[in-house]
Formats: structure tokens, sequence, C-alpha cells
């Protein structure tokens, strides 16, 4: 008896040991805490055999534990049955619905649905050749062919579009009723006429859903549109396949029609933005436009709505961020950036070429474009021609009966100055043999100019200002100051007539630059100066192509130095040689040079000839003197010469008298015998 109760007492105890144990699973702090202690492992939970049976004991003598709960594993079966069997008849059903829809759906409805539906958007009559195809998976679809728009009757009747076949999606439940309702629309080669009249409007018609909407949109305060509740109404998408679009304006008497037009807009309801991106050809070139508004209405009725808009064209990109209208175009402020990375390319295809932009290879902006009452104000203007950058303010105003006049300021990084002069039709290089049209032709000016560096072939300038001022045919062109061969350099130009063609006004001065770098780059043959000295030059010009038509020029030239020398005149030379022959080349008495404290030259010209009036080198023990005839237009020289010795060297010989004639590069000297004279 002991025994038995022994064991049932250890029985009893393992039992209670595992329940303790189960409940400190979910409490597993806890179960560390009870089994260290009352020293219970993990083993004393497997069943024992009971005394003297030598069995397991059974699952059904153990306490179940939940998820082996069997009323909730039915519950949970009954659940998954329900949810399978509902599917496959949801399934069932629609495909039935589908299998039975041609039977259940007229055509004849769904049709005459369309055609009301279109004849109720544009508020003209629709006319439709056939019933193409309806289809009702995976989502009902009609496809009508021969789709005509039109308005008037009989011999007024117009058309106003035709497509070749017209499809939308319909609401199944709607065309059971016999109300469909349509949306996803789609027109494959449609050609639709548009009208501008002579105030910018386009031809809606004043009936239908969308001129009704027209009339009754208002701008929002946000900056979109609101329309009344009963005039709004669900578009939906509208893609168009090779279409044609062909807009009649009024106000310009031509006419733009767009080809091969592929377009995809979005615009869920009348009160909704509406985007949308099309690809056509225009004058067979081909262009890709987006569009995004929050105002769709406020355009089609031609007032202001903000737009988002992006072009793109061979060798162009365009951007415009702003308030647009049908009939006034840019209104409010726009942000417009523009690209063109072909300009002879472009400028071709736009049969537009101007000149001083021949060696334009792409050019870029980026501005803000403020348009006021007579005024275009580009503010915050970022411009690149070429490698070279600026920016500044421009303002464009035009009033009526007057020129347009181009004025603000330029600050740029590099400055072309022979391409600015033929923009104003000043060729000074000749560069075309078909004058191009320049902007004088259109614009009057008055532009403020800088340049950290400028170019005028062969010489480059620095810190250059300038200024460029016309009204009318008269033009001036002024830099007020620049860095020049190390000195500085100021000139202006002022004249009048196409290309100057009734005269013009030069006059520059230099100050302490390179003679001798001057001398080279103007392509001054013979002897030059190594010297820093300053230049005076006042001419006037007639005629075009300067550097071709010298003789064009008429004023006077000034040159003068404090120290130097003259290259290629040897003078000790020239002595030895005039002792004992009666004429010789500059070149054959050396290559040395003529070393002065002071030059002073000056001098008339006119006609391709200069009269040098004085032209002194005064050296330290000598002085060279010249004077008389230089054709430059034939490079020749016709001048008496004379070495004098300075009054403190009595040691010097005595005065040599000389005539200089021939050309720049090598003349001929010849002697003046002391008791006789030559003329020049």
């Amino acid at each position: 008896m002991s025994m038995i109760l022994s064991s049932a007492g250890g029985e009893a105890y393992n039992i209670l040991q595992c329940d303790i144990q189960r409940r400190s699973r979910r409490f597993q702090g806890i179960t560390f805490l009870v089994a260290t202690r009352v020293g219970i492992e993990q083993n004393a939970c497997q069943p024992v055999p009971a005394p003297g049976k030598g069995a397991w004991m059974s699952k059904a003598d153990r306490p179940y534990r939940q998820d082996e709960n069997p009323a909730a594993k039915l519950h949970w079966r009954r659940l998954l049955r329900l949810v399978l069997v509902s599917t496959v008849l949801l399934v069932l059903g629609s495909v039935a619905l589908r299998l039975a829809a041609p039977h259940l759906i007229s055509s004849s409805v769904v049709r005459a649905a369309l055609a009301s539906a279109v004849s109720r958007w544009t508020g003209h009559d629709v006319s439709i050749a056939d019933v193409a195809e309806i289809t009702f998976w995976p989502e009902p679809q009609v496809t009508l062919t021969g789709v005509t728009v039109s308005r008037g009757k009989g011999s007024a009747r117009q058309v106003l579009g035709e497509i070749d076949a017209l499809s939308a999606r319909f609401s199944f439940l709607s065309a059971l009723r016999g109300q469909p309702e349509f949306n996803a629309f789609e027109f494959t080669r449609p050609r639709i006429r548009i009208e501008r009249d002579i105030d910018g409007l386009l031809d809606w018609s004043n009936e239908g859903l969308l001129s009704e909407a027209v009339r009754s949109v208002a701008p929002s305060a946000s900056g979109g549109q609101q329309i009344e509740a009963d005039a709004d109404a669900e578009v939906g998408s509208v893609a168009v396949l090779g279409g044609e679009i062909i807009l009649i304006d009024a106000a310009s008497g031509r006419e733009f029609e767009a080809r091969d037009v592929n377009a995809e807009i979005e615009w869920p309801k009348l009160s909704a933005p509406l985007s949308g991106k099309a690809t056509f050809t225009y004058d067979a070139l081909p262009v890709t436009l987006t569009l995004d508004t929050h105002a769709p209405l406020l355009l089609i009725g031609g007032q202001k709505a903000d737009v988002d808009i992006s072009a793109a064209l061979p060798g162009v990109t365009g951007k415009l961020k702003g308030g647009v209208s049908l009939r006034k175009g840019l209104t409010g402020t726009s942000n417009i950036e523009l690209a063109v990375t072909d300009i002879p390319t472009v400028a071709g295809l736009a049969q537009l070429r101007i000149a001083g932009t021949e060696r334009w290879k792409s050019a870029a902006l980026k501005t803000q474009l403020i348009p006021a009452d007579s005024e275009w104000r580009l503010e915050g203007l970022d411009f690149q021609v070429n490698d070279s950058r600026g920016n500044g303010f421009l303002a464009f105003r035009h009033t009526p009966g007057t020129r347009p006049v181009l004025s603000g300021t330029l600050a740029l990084a590099h400055l072309e100055l022979e391409d600015l002069l033929q923009s104003l039709s000043i060729e000074i290089g000749d560069r075309a043999d078909v004058r191009l049209p320049s902007l004088t032709r259109w614009l009057d000016f008055d532009l403020r100019l800088s340049a950290t560096t400028a170019a005028l072939s062969p010489f480059e300038l620095a810190e250059v200002g300038a200024s460029v001022i016309g009204r009318g045919d008269a033009l001036k062109l002024v830099i007020a100051d620049s860095d020049f061969l190390g000195g500085s350099l100021s000139a202006r130009i002022s004249g009048s007539g196409d290309g100057f063609s009734k005269g013009a006004d030069l006059a520059v001065t230099i100050i302490d630059a390179r003679l001798s770098e001057l001398a080279k780059g103007l392509g001054v043959e013979g002897p030059v100066l190594t010297a820093k000295g300053s230049v005076d030059l006042n001419a006037k010009l007639a005629g075009v192509g300067w550097r071709s038509n010298l003789e064009a020029m008429s004023g006077t030239l000034r040159i003068s130095a404090t120290s130097g020398q003259l290259e290629g005149f040897n003078a000790e030379g020239v002595r030895q040689l005039a002792a004992d022959r009666s004429y010789f080349q500059l070149s054959a008495a050396g290559s040395g040079r003529f070393a002065f404290d002071r030059f002073d030259m000056s001098a008339r010209f006119a006609e391709g000839s200069a009269e040098v009036e004085r032209c002194l080198f005064v050296g330290n023990d000598q002085s060279l003197s010249l004077s008389g005839i230089v054709p430059y237009s034939r490079k020749a020289l016709a001048l008496i010469g004379q070495l004098s010795p300075s009054t403190s060297n009595v040691a010097t010989p005595a005065d040599l008298r000389f005539f200089i004639g021939g050309g720049f590069a090598d003349p001929v000297i010849s002697p003046i015998p002391r008791s006789g004279s030559v003329s020049p």
C-alpha cells in the first residue's frame, strides 16, 4: 500500500512539475528562476511509466495545448472553405457575365451612347459609320470607325474632325443599365481642324460640356482653377495615334500643320490638373512636347494659366514654367531655359542667319522673363555662347510706331569684338561673300558690356568695359577702358547708315603699350619700335571692309615713347655706306638698332597715303629725323631722313641727309650730297 501511494505521489509530482515548466515557457525569466529553485531538469517532464505497468501516459491523459483545440481548427477550416467558394463563385460569375454580355448589352446602345458622349463634349454633330468591335475582356471596350465631327447643315456644313477609329472603355454595370459611362479614349488617325480668331480664341462651340466648363471656370486662390459642381465631368485618359492637326491663325493668316501626332493625356476630370506628352512632325522636323498645368480650362478659354512646358526638336531644347494665355501669349513671370547644340544646322532649318553668329556652334540661356505693358525684362540672365559664359540683365521694349529697343547690362567671360562689330553691321573682316542681316536692321540698342577678356584678331584685351548705343541708323560703340599689350586702350566709333555707309568717326587711344607687338599685329614691315609708347588715332571712315579698303580712311596719327630702340636701323652702317655709295638697301647697312631716349611722330593720312609731318628719334649721341610721304596702300616709302649729332657730342660726324624710297620691308637709301639737294 505504501508503495502504491509512493508511486502515485511521485507521478503526481512529475505532472505538477511539467505543468509549471509549460507555464514558465511563456515567461522565460520565470522559467529560469523556478528551474533553479526546485532543481528541475529538462528531462524531468518526460513521461514516466506507472509503477508496475511499464507504459507511458496516453495523450488523452495529458492536458492539450491551445493550438491543438479541435474547435479552433474547425473554425479556420470553415473560414478557408468560405473564402475559396466565394472566390470561385466571383470568377465564374464574372466569366458568365462576359460570356453573356453580347446578349445582355446592345451594341447599338453602346454606339449611340458613345456618339452622344462625343457630341455632348464637343457641342457639334457626330456621325459614326460602324461599330467595329465590342470586347468585354479584360475590360469592356468599344471601337467605332468612321467618326466625323461637323457643324452646320447642307452647303454650310463644315467638317471639324475625322477619326478613323475611336475606342473607349466603359463600365459594365452602367452598360447593363443602358447608360454606358466611358473613359480611356483612344483616337486612331484623327484629322482635327482648329481655328484661332483675331483675338487669339479657339473656335470652341458655345454648346457642349467642354465649352460649358470653360465658361464657368475661374482662377482659384492656389493658382489653379475652380468650376461649378454641375459643370464638372469625368474625362480620364486620352491617347492619340498617328493624327494630324491643322491650326488656322486668323491674326497672321498662316496655317500650322502637325503630322504624325502621337499623344498621351491624363485628365481625370474637368476640374483636375492635366498632364500630357506628344510627339509630332512640323515642317518635316520631329518635335517632342510635354505639358503640365493645374488650370487646363483657363488655358483653353484664353485666360492666364500657369503651365510647365518643355519642347525638343533637332538641335534645340527648351523649357518654360510660368503664365501663358492663348490670347496674350506669356503673362506674368516665367522661368525659361533654352539650349541650342548645333547653331549652323538650326539656323539652316529656320532659314535665319544673323551677322556676327557665323562662328557660333552652340548657345544656351536661362532667365526669368517678366512681361510688362510694352517691355519684356530678362532678369537673372545666364547664358553661354560656345565656351564663353556670361550673365546680366536685358530689357526688350517696343511701343507702337517706334523701333524696338534692346537695353541692359551684360558681363561676359570672353567677348569676340569682331563678332560684335559684325552683328552691328560694322564689317571689318569681309568674312562673307553675301552680307548677312545685322541686328541694327530691326533693333535699337542701349547696352553696357564688360568682359574678362576680349579678342579683336590678332590682339587680346583684358578687363574690358564697353557700351553700345544705337538709334535708327546711328550707332556708337565705346570701349571705355581695357588692358592692352601691357598698357591700356580706349576707343570710340560712331557713325550712321547701314554698315556706316554714311560715314563714321574712329578714335583710339593707347597708353604705355608694347609698340613692337602692335606693329607685328598690324602687319607692319621694315624697322619697328621696341618700346612702350602711346598712340592717338583719329580717323574718318567711309564704306565697309576697312581692312581691305584703307583708302577710305582719313585722319591723324601720333605715336610717342620715352625710350627704346628702332630695330633694323644701323646708324653707323648707314654712315659708312653713304660715304662711298650713291644708293644701297637698308639691310646692307647691317642688322643693328638705333637707341633713343625720346620718340615723337605725327602724320596726316587720306586716300591711302600718309604725310609724315614730324618723326624724331633723339638718342644719347645723335638723333634721327624723318619727313615725307608714305603711300601705305602700296606699302611704299618716300621720305627724307637726317642723322644729326647731339649738341653735347662734338665727336659725332656731321649731319647726314638721305632719301628713303621703295617698299616697307627693305627700303633703298640714297645719300644726299651736302652741296646739293634732292626732292623726294
